[in-house]
């Protein structure tokens, strides 16, 4: 009747076709529930996998439930059976076979795939499948009487490829990887194909496609990185992967698929931060993936083949990740063979996996516990150049000269990297980039210049870059407003702290500019970030602070520029991280405890800048207050008290130095008398000072002029005027008549910084210097008293500056005007006013032009 539910039977002689009769009918549920035999279910499995085949029929297959309820359950099926001839517990039972078939057959569609993977269980059944199950227990008689049971597998080795076909199918769906990545016993399945578990010794064909699959399967999981901690979580997968490589890659034909499925697999793995030394460190991946790149050298023909090609880029591509990872770089760079088998496909490859093998060279360079070790090897460093000059088609050149840089970040490397050949081609690179940053095509151009400015923090390469010409190749970035300015501002700076000259002037006032983007750079580097154009670790803590000290070695106006409270805090947190309280641990540019070189330079700039402030101990404070003076005494005693090896005597003297100039500004000021540093023919003497008579050599020696290109003692011109005391009158003695005349311009401001209505701009103020012969304090002074100001410009001078404060300044409190400082400046302006008319005034190293 209507409506009721319809009953079939069937008897042995049944076959393929009378199913498909009553299918073809709308019967298919009913015809499933009367499939009770193995004979019959096979039928059934058979037909269905038929269906399964059209591709007109896969999605209606797919997306009845009953039919996939049918099929997991024949898969699962291991009862007895009281039917004759093969049973559901035998593995030669073809049933569960055709269902594998079917499934598999259903996942070559991606329409399909929302009803598979909604299916309860389904992934379970293949994963069961895949591994050799259901499993049942046999008895077994041993020798000696004992009874053991043997656990069978009972799925056939083809009907364990569909399962792996299937599910890698199902791994190809983007919305399926973290479905799939969720369920641990797909994970294991597919581990446990790939390492061969469970496959006869006669089905050795079957059990390499079968791990074909699977390894595909991993590899497409691994695409996804939110499937990293579950495949990393399943023990043994890495492991596998590793195996699998190294067992698909054979010495005579090089690599399969299955390798560079393997390798990829890998590749993905080690991309993350935070998986790479986990990779590195399991058991038998550097082995495998050693193996495949040399295996597949293309230096044997028989191995020259796109597959090969393939698996070496991926193998080397691994090891590029893993060489990234901090915790790697010094025990791969001294992992045995890893070294040569890397050297080596950079001698025989030519395109990606040549690419690759630089770039880990880079990362070992990147480490500064490698970067003596690497140039002693001996083989790395020619590799390295002769890529910088032969390849300039692929970013391989790119990949070494940022390797070249980073080894020029020890010192101890500069010489070896002269004796290389190093500097000739990375110098030509630079030169046919062309001065214009902007127009430089990617980033080789921007390595070479941080080349050369590594290099010149060496002593003993400074000649070999000065003959080489590299200040005439970097002076045209010195004015610009970029990046690679900085960098070459800071390898003039190096190159030059040594000369003297008119040139060497112009240049560092070229550098002017940068200044303050070089104390920026020391800022960053010590607040662990980057700046406009670099990120945080491109440049060491030694290099921005041996700039500092360069410049504070410098001309007087560098000093002035950075002789600042910003830059005290630095160089005082670079000391104090060295050798306060035990020091701190350092950060990946340097710093801390363990990097005396940095802390030698900061000792060096802050005896310099402490020098420029306080000229003679007592004369002066430091403009920074008494808890930055108690903070720097602190720091300054530990560092002599340190008894770190590279610390040398020299250097402690420095910090003594400067600690007694700061003790000795709380003591108060000493007597005063002036010295101008004009050729004035008049000395101003106070006759009841008896050491009146010491004055020239005094500021001859503590004022420093003596060390000032042009401004020796010659130059020198004393005036002492009464101390504190008006009964006392000034006498003026003649003095050489031929001295040269010293001008200074107030060139430290650009036009572009000064107001606008001030005039300055157009008319820079002209001044000379004033000495204090006991402090040893410069005064900069107009040559005319009015400093070329407007009547209504009531800006104040400052006497440290040279120059009128600008707006939100303030004049230097250590600089106070005096009486006896106004006596001695009107003999000099007369002096001045006699030598211009008189026409004698000729151009001098110390003359200045803005």
């Amino acid at each position: 009747p209507p409506g009721s539910p319809i009953l079939l039977s069937f008897g042995p002689n049944t076959t393929v076709s009378d199913l498909k009769y009553f299918a073809e009918r709308g019967c298919i549920v009913a015809l499933l529930a009367a499939l009770r035999t193995p004979r019959l279910k096979t039928l059934g499995t058979r037909m269905l996998a038929d269906y399964a085949k059209m591709p007109n029929r896969r999605v209606a297959v797919a997306s009845n439930r009953r039919i996939l309820e049918f099929l997991q359950h024949t898969m699962l099926d291991c009862s007895a059976s009281s039917e004759p001839g093969v049973g559901y517990s035998s593995p030669e039972w073809l049933g569960r076979e055709y269902a594998v078939e079917t499934v598999r057959s259903l996942t070559a569609t991606e329409e399909s795939d929302r009803y598979l993977m909604a299916s309860s269980g389904l992934l379970k059944t293949l994963a069961l499948v895949a591994r050799g199950g259901p499993f049942i227990s046999h008895p077994e008689q041993r020798s000696g009487g004992q009874i053991r049971s043997r656990t069978v597998g009972l799925a056939t080795g083809k009907a364990r490829l569909h399962a792996c076909i299937a599910v890698m199918n199902l791994s190809c769906g983007k919305a399926n990887k973290i479905e799939i990545a969720k369920i641990p016993d797909v994970l294991e399945a597919m581990r446990d194909v790939m390492v061969g578990a469970h496959f006869s010794s006669s089905s050795v064909n079957t059990r390499d496609e079968a791990r074909l699959k699977a390894t595909t399967c991993v590899k497409n999981l691994s695409n996804a990185d939110a499937n990293d901690a579950a495949l990393l979580g399943t023990p043994g997968l890495v492991e596998a992967l590793g195996h699998v490589a190294e067992a698909s890659c054979s010495i005579e034909s090089g690599a399969t698929s299955c390798t560079t499925n393997a390798c990829l697999a890998l590749m993905n793995l080690s991309i993350s931060k935070s998986n790479k030394h986990r990779v590195f460190r399991t058991p038998g991946i550097m082995e495998a993936l050693v193996a495949v790149i040399t295996r597949t050298s293309p230096s044997d023909s028989r191995r020259n083949s796109n597959t090969n090609n393939e698996a070496r880029i991926k193998a080397c591509s691994a090891l590029s990740n893993l060489a990234i990872g901090y915790d790697n770089k010094i025990p791969m760079f001294a992992y045995p063979g890893f070294v040569d088998a890397i050297l080596l496909v950079i001698d025989t490859d030519s395109g990606e996996a040549r690419t690759k093998a630089c770039s880990i060279l880079w990362s070992f360079a990147a480490e500064m516990k490698n970067q003596v070790p690497v140039v002693r090897r001996g083989d790395i460093l020619p590799t390295l150049v002769r890529v910088a000059e032969e390849d300039g088609r692929t970013e391989a050149r790119f990949k070494c000269v940022a390797a070249l840089t980073l080894l020029a970040e020890s010192l101890e490397n500069a010489i070896p990297l002269l004796e290389s050949g190093a500097l000739a081609p990375l110098m030509d690179i630079l030169h046919d980039a062309g001065p214009d940053p902007t127009q430089w095509k990617g980033q080789t151009a921007s390595w070479c210049v941080g080349f050369l400015m590594n290099m010149a923090q060496s002593d003993e390469a400074v000649p070999s870059l000065r003959e080489a010409g590299v200040v005439e190749l970097l002076a045209p970035l010195l004015t610009l407003d970029h990046y690679q300015s900085l960098k070459a501002a800071m390898a003039v700076t190096f190159v030059c702290r040594y000369d003297e000259g008119d040139e060497t002037y112009d240049l560092l006032r070229k550098t002017e500019n940068v200044i303050p983007k070089i104390i920026s750079l020391l800022h960053n580097t010590l607040s662990g970030r980057g700046g406009n154009g670099y990120k945080y670790g491109v440049f060491t803590l030694r290099s921005s602070v041996g700039c500092i000290a360069s410049l504070a070695s410098g001309p007087e106006f560098m000093k002035e520029r950075i002789a600042t409270r910003p830059v005290f805090e630095s160089l005082l947190r670079v000391v104090t991280d060295f050798c306060v309280d035990r020091g701190t641990t350092g950060a990946i540019v340097g710093g801390g405890r363990d990097d005396a070189l940095s802390a030698t330079l900061a000792i060096r700039a802050l005896q310099a800048l402490t020098g420029h402030l306080i000229p003679i101990p007592g004369s002066s404070n430091l403009p920074f207050g008494p808890v930055m003076e108690d903070r720097l005494l602190t720091a300054l005693e530990s560092f002599e008290s340190s008894c770190h090896a590279e610390i040398n005597d020299a250097t402690r003297h420095l910090a003594t130095d400067a600690k007694t100039r700061i003790l000795g500004s709380k003591t108060g000021h000493a007597s005063r008398s002036v010295v101008y540093s004009k050729s004035m023919d008049a000395i101003v003497q106070d006759v009841s000072d008896d050491a009146g008579n010491d004055v020239l050599s005094m500021a001859s020696s503590c004022c420093g002029f003596d060390t000032i290109p042009g401004m020796g003692e010659e130059f020198l011109q004393n005036l002492s005027l009464p101390q504190q005391h008006p009964q006392h009158a000034a006498t003026i003695m003649d003095s050489s008549p031929n001295g040269q005349i010293i001008e200074m311009e107030d060139s430290s401001m650009s036009s572009s910084i000064l107001p606008s209505n001030s005039g300055d701009s157009q008319n820079p103020v002209r001044t000379f210097l004033l000495t204090d012969s006991l402090t040893g304090r410069r005064f900069a002074v107009p040559v005319d008293p009015t400093g070329a100001r407007m009547f209504n410009d009531l800006r104040i001078w400052c006497y440290r500056r040279g120059r009128f404060c600008l707006e939100g300044e303030e004049a230097d409190p250590n600089f106070k005007w005096t009486e006896e400082l106004q006596g001695a400046y009107m003999v000099a302006r007369r002096r001045f006013s006699l030598t211009r008319r008189s026409g004698s005034v000729s151009p001098t190293i110390g003359e200045q032009q803005q």
